[in-house]
Order: C-alpha cells, then structure tokens, then sequence
C-alpha cells in the first residue's frame, strides 16, 4: 500500500469509527424582479498621515456646535391625500403608522386583500427572523464509500450561494463556500492515480416538490427563480460571473445534475470520465470534507436588498426545517401565520403561495404589512436588524437608483422593501421622518377598479414616502 493509500484507508478507517455520531447536517431547527447587479466595492488607498507642526500659539478650546432637536409637526398638519390619489398608484391600497406609538396615519384600502409581490418577502424574513439562530449556517459535504472505493457523494445541505468561481472572479453572494475547496479536500485524503467512476449527487436536503405550480416557467427562464434544490452552485445562474460582459441569469432545469458537473470539473482529470447519479447518501458513506456557508444574516441582507427570490424560497426551506415541518411550499403560509400570531399580526387575510411574493396569487393587507414592519422597528425586537437588511431609498439596493427629483429629499431616511409583479407595484418599509418620527408604511399600486399601473407607479410609491418624510407626525390623509 502506497503512503497516499495509507492516509486514504486511516482517513476513512477513522471517519468510519465516528460515522454512527454523524447525523444531517441540520438534524433540527428563509417579486418578480431579477437580482440586482452589485457595484465591487472600491479597494481603499492608504494615505500616509502627515505629523503636524509644532506651533507656539495657545490651543484654543473648540466651541461645540449645537445639535438641533427635530420638532415633531403638530397633528394632521400636513396631508398626504394628493401623493396618495395619484393616479399613478392605479387602485391603490395603504396604512400608515407611527412606528412607536401605532397612531394612525392614513388607512386607504388598508384591510383588503391585495397581492403583494416582492414585500411579502419581509413575512418570510420574519419568519427566519424568530426561528433560526443569526449564526445558522448550511454545510455541504462530500463522502466516500467504504464498500465502493471509486465512487464519492456529493450532498447539498441548502446552500444556493456554494459556488464554481475563483477570484478574481466572483459571484453576487458575499465570501460564498467554494467548490474547488470541498475537490481539495477530496484530493488529500484520494489515492493517487485512483479515478473517481461515480459521484452520487444528494439533494434529499429539502423535501419535494421543487417548483411551484404558481410559477410561470418563463421565471425560471428570464432567470426570476432557480429550481429550488438543495444542492445547486450559485444560485444555478447560467454565468454568475459578475466580472463579465456575458454575465446571465437564466436557470437551467436539472440544478442539481449541473452542481454535479460542476464538481466533475473542479476535481479535475481522475473524475472526468465519472457518471453522475441522483440518490440519497448510502449509509456506508464517511465524511472527508465540507463547506459552510456565510450565516443566515448576510443571507437574509442580500435577499431583502437585492429582491433574490431563489435566496428567499431556501430561506423559507431551513426555517420550515428549523420548525420541524416539511420543507414544502404548502407549509409556508403556517408557519409565517403562526409567527405573525406570536408577534400580534393579525394574519387571517394573508394568503401565501409561495416564500420570495412572486406567485400572483399571493394576497397581504397594507395593515398586516406595516403593523410588522413597526414591530420590527422597535429597538429591542429579534427583528429590528430586518430594517437594516432592507434596501435604503437612493443608496442600496433596489432603492439605489430611486427616489429622484423631488424625492430625492427623503434619500437615506427610508428603509423599504419594493416589489413588481404584472399589475401591481409595491413598497412597503420605515420612514425616519425629517421631524424625528418613525413612520411605518406599506403601499401597493394596483390595475383593478377599471384603474391601470405602470412603470410610473414607483414613482409616484417614492412620492408617498417622500412626504411622508416631510409630514412626519402631522401626517394625515
């Protein structure tokens, strides 16, 4: 036996003296706009710090300057009837609140049933929010066999960020897990010159099924929605290369079939010829290496500021799982009801098709909406970090380039979740008023009524909480 044979047989020897302590990696327990394309953040230059000079004038004591105390504007001073009857926002539907208090502010339409397109992904983030731990991660993880020496597993543990590139090349995901060091970790412990004949390609992770039949397959074409596997590279994107000109979104059909490939050519020449096989881990299969992904919080940042619907669904998948329910999407909806029962959301008009709000049958209240964002406003709520991961009007996000003109007064003061799907337009989110009040809000512009929407509807959203922004207290409709 060669000493690579060596290592490899002690390798397993040991893994196989543990393999009955092996348990899943996770034995218990988150609209219709494509992803946005992230801007790389720029490389900081170092500037050398100059010393100063000496000087024999007498140091002067600086004059702190006063911080003006915003006053709040008295009440129902100041309407918001006109940005709220645009005729823009088609039919349209809104509540707004004081964040703090839960005063009133306007309530138009506000306990109909609406769809909700990409807002309901705050539900779903919620949902995360209150079950999963902020440091809970997914593990992807590679075995070999004991009884079948040139066959390896590959075994998805939900993560749609584990990816297939290599700097200087990178995806939109945030320091994802890479395929090529799960291959290197294979390689230390592979006999040399042994070839790999079979990779097994687990993706029992997540129960079936797959897709949801309120999908339009045209979602997974235009590249709105990946097949939600377990194991899937990169989100499945056809080019997730953000670096090129060819970059593309399109998702194929078989994720996890693809991840396999994938995996083929990080390994490299032993498993080039190797055939790819679907199933479940056999249960002689020992661990020789894994990938963790970045935690649930940098997932749920990109997920609600950037809109990615494919993040959103495995989101909803590891809360289920965290719940001890089947990871299914007819689960979705009790498990976010019962969460919005425990947090004092009315939840009985909410019906949920799906986690990511791009089934059109999907309906909210404008009430339920801003009643859980004013929740999640509140310093001391497990959900107040949502504020943070929502995109902010003029800076990140899917607000980066929103909020112009006139409204460009409210950019930096408004945290907001938006959304599109055909014949609805949606924002929904925190207004940190110019007087110091918190405003919560949630607006849906819809083609009902004989009432027709388009592009201007966002807008004309904008435009609502710009004078929001401007009303503050004295908000009234």
């Amino acid at each position: 036996m060669t000493g690579r044979k060596a290592r490899f047989a002690s390798a397993v020897a040991a893994a196989a003296l543990a393999l009955s302590a092996i348990q899943p990696v996770f034995a218990a327990t988150p609209s219709a706009t494509p992803t946005a394309k992230p801007t790389p953040s720029p490389t900081a230059t170092s500037t050398a710090t100059v010393a100063p000079t000496p000087s024999t004038t007498p140091k002067q004591t600086a004059t702190p300057t006063p911080t003006a105390t915003p006053v709040a504007n008295k009440p129902r001073s100041c309407s918001i009837r006109a940005v709220a009857n645009s005729r823009d926002l088609g039919q349209f539907y809104g509540y707004v609140m004081n964040a703090s208090t839960g005063q009133v502010y306007a309530n138009i339409r506000g306990d109909e049933q609406t769809p909700s397109a990409s807002v309901m992904k705050v539900v779903t983030a919620a949902a995360a929010m209150t079950t999963l731990e902020p440091n809970y991660s997914a593990t992807t993880k590679v075995y070999v066999l004991t009884d079948e020496p040139t066959t390896v597993v590959l075994r998805g543990g939900g993560d749609h960020t584990l990816s297939r590139l290599n700097y200087p090349s990178f995806s939109t995901y945030k320091k994802p897990p890479k395929l090529s060091d799960l291959a290197a970790q294979l390689m230390k412990v592979w006999p040399a010159n042994q070839p790999i004949t079979k990779i097994i390609l687990d993706d029992t992770f997540f129960d079936k099924p797959t897709w949801n039949s309120a999908w339009k397959t045209s979602d997974r074409t235009n590249g709105y929605m990946s097949i939600i596997s377990a194991l899937q590279v990169d989100s499945d994107r056809k080019n997730p290369d953000l670096t090129k000109t060819n970059y593309s979104g399109y998702r194929s059909a078989n994720p996890t079939l693809s991840a396999g490939n994938y995996f083929k050519q990080a390994i490299g020449q032993l498993a080039m010829t190797a055939t790819l096989e679907i199933a479940s881990t056999p249960q002689t299969a020992v661990e020789v290496a894994s990938a963790t992904s970045q935690p649930i919080t940098v997932w749920l940042d990109h997920a609600l500021k950037y809109s990615d619907n494919t993040e959103t669904e495995i989101i909803a998948r590891h809360a289920l799982k965290s719940s001890g329910l089947a990871t299914t999407f007819s689960n979705v909806q009790p498990m976010a009801a019962r969460v919005l029962k425990s947090l004092g959301v009315d939840s009985k008009k909410l019906t949920m098709l799906d986690g990511s709000g791009l089934a059109q049958g999907n309906r909210v209240t404008a009430r339920m909406i801003a009643t859980l964002l004013a929740k999640a406003a509140k310093p001391d709520s497990k959900l107040n970090p949502m504020i943070g991961y929502l995109p902010v009007a003029g800076k990140s996000g899917t607000l980066a380039t929103r909020f112009n003109g006139a409204n460009a007064v409210a950019r930096g003061s408004v945290h907001a979740k938006s959304g599109y799907i055909p014949g609805l337009y949606s924002l929904a989110g925190i207004v940190n008023a110019k007087d110091g009040t918190a405003i919560s809000f949630a607006g849906f512009a819809r083609s009902a009524g004989g009432k027709k929407v388009g592009y201007a509807a966002r807008p004309a959203l904008d435009s609502l909480a710009a004078r929001l922004y401007a009303c503050g207290a004295g908000s009234f409709y």
